[in-house]
């Protein structure tokens, strides 16, 4: 011990600052490295407080979004000091001056990272929270979205701050990205795609639709494509490009369905009969339950080729299939009843013998 203490006090006096100071500096970080869980909890320790005091949620959100960035300013804080300590020169203090800010960049990224996280967990809070309306299914591939673009920011944020050009970067990304792009057109269409049958939602798995040539219950909603079920019972699958661009007629959110047809008669009906094959029409659609009083029309509307054309259009409250077309054959048949009653003909075309 004295063999250190005579040769420690052998050294010149500017020798031994300067390791002092480097004792000290190390000393200082090192203790700032080991107490940043410290002194970051005496900095949230009046949140935590007002934490236990609350029944919000929130506040142990806010929590979670500090914690770990205010470690992260703590130990930039301590390179400062150390730095100061040392006294060291110019460019080793501009060396730590950007070291301290990369962490302090690192830290605001890691809190705005876990603010998506909090602000988006689910789309009614995302509502409540900015009023933005986000399918659920969406929001998964938002949130990703929204990370990727803060961690490219922050990368070249923290690129520049080491006083590097990232135009030369950011350019080769964007020619490596067309590149992708070309070569994965057909997968980034389908995906867009996919966000808008998200999105606009024409429709759900379990509904009856018409697109692109093809009809069907819609059976799956991939990221890629959709696939249908035909009424013959063939799987069909298409791209969600072409989907989402296509018209879609989805049949199973219809209210209602719409009766339409034109009665020809032989022209041996006279005036009278027109009148009264109307009129009993007229009648029947309206005793039936099913349809639409309002939407009842039955006119005389046309002297035609091969006889005289009764229009007749109503809306039959049914939304299913099966229920409407059974609705539609008991009028069917009705009519063939009045037909027969007033012994009147269906017209139809004449054939040469």
């Amino acid at each position: 011990m004295e063999a250190i203490t005579t040769f420690w006090h052998d050294l010149p006096p500017t020798v031994r600052n300067n390791i002092t100071r480097v004792l000290l500096a190390i000393l200082v970080f090192v203790l700032f490295w080991l107490l940043r869980r410290l002194l970051a909890g005496l900095v949230v320790m009046p949140l935590r407080g007002l934490a236990k005091r609350t029944n919000s949620g929130w506040d142990d959100v806010l929590l979670t979004i500090i914690t770990v960035p205010a470690r992260l300013i703590i130990i930039a804080l301590g390179l400062i000091i150390g730095a100061e300590i040392l006294n060291v020169d110019a460019s080793t203090s501009v060396f730590v001056i950007h070291l301290a800010r990369m962490f302090i960049i690192i830290a605001v990224l890691m809190a705005t990272y876990q603010i998506v996280d909090a602000l988006a967990p689910s789309s009614p809070r995302l509502f409540g929270l900015t009023g933005l309306t986000v399918n659920e299914r969406l929001l998964p591939f938002a949130r990703t979205a929204v990370k990727l673009v803060l961690i490219a920011v922050a990368i070249v944020i923290i690129i520049q701050e080491w006083g590097y050009d990232v135009s030369g970067l950011v350019a080769g990304l964007g020619l490596g990205g067309l590149a992708f792009s070309l070569a994965a057109k057909d997968t980034v269409e389908n995906l867009f795609g996919f966000t808008t049958i998200v999105g606009d939602q024409p429709f759900m798995v379990g509904e009856f639709i018409k697109a692109a040539d093809v009809e069907g219950t819609v059976e799956h909603v991939g990221v890629r494509s959709t696939r249908l079920r035909q009424p013959d019972q063939s799987y069909v699958t298409i791209p969600n490009s072409k989907l989402a661009s296509a018209p879609i007629l989805n049949w199973s959110r219809l209210s209602k369905r719409w009766y339409n047809t034109t009665l020809r008669i032989t022209y041996t009906a006279s005036r009278q009969d027109i009148i009264e094959v109307m009129s009993r029409i007229r009648a029947m659609l309206a005793a039936h339950e099913k349809v639409q009083d309002d939407s009842i029309v039955v006119h005389f509307i046309n002297f035609g080729d091969f006889g005289f054309e009764i229009l007749v259009r109503c809306y039959v409250n049914l939304s299913d299939w099966g229920e409407f077309t059974a609705e539609r054959e008991q009028i069917n048949l009705e009519i063939m009843q009045i037909f027969e009653e007033l012994d009147l003909k269906i017209a139809f075309p004449a054939r040469p013998l």
